[in-house]
């Protein structure tokens, strides 16, 4: 059995430096949740969140395949993430759902981008949450995952 991921809170100021790098991200987000409610397949709101981000001046990549190493060895294997965002902190999944709550399935998955890609940076966001999009941040600081 898997054990349980134990997430701990970012310390300030690494906190605000990480805040201020998903701001806009986040600003993309609630847009596209104010546009087109709760409600509709994940897929719609992958396809907003693209055209909101690249509006705004990011670089998104849509369904990006990394390939993780194993024991230093690039698998043939791949993850492939909804959208990947790049930034001044580097590279940030977005992990896009539209479900009515969130389950460990969908940390489970967020945090295992995280540990495979050690990409710093990734964000939950379920666009099925009523009234608001729920976002969730999480960073990755020495194989540990911390929420800010």
């Amino acid at each position: 059995m898997a054990e349980k991921t134990t997430i701990h809170i970012v310390e300030e100021p690494k906190r605000q430096e990480l805040k201020q790098a998903c701001y806009g991200i986040i600003g993309c987000m609630q847009e596209v949740h104010n546009q087109l409610g709760a409600g509709l397949p994940e897929y719609i709101y992958q396809e907003a969140l693209t055209t909101e981000l690249e509006a705004a001046g990011y670089i998104v990549y849509k369904e990006l395949e990394y390939h993780p190493l194993y024991k230093g060895k690039e698998m043939k294997a791949y993850l492939k993430m909804d959208l990947v965002v790049e930034s001044s902190i580097g590279r940030i999944i977005i992990e896009c759902k539209a479900l009515t709550q969130l389950t460990e399935r969908e940390h489970y998955q967020t945090f295992g981008y995280l540990r495979g890609t050690g990409w710093p940076v990734a964000i939950l966001v379920n666009f099925g949450a009523y009234p608001k999009a729920q976002i969730e941040r999480y960073y990755m600081n020495n194989g540990q995952i911390e929420v800010f």
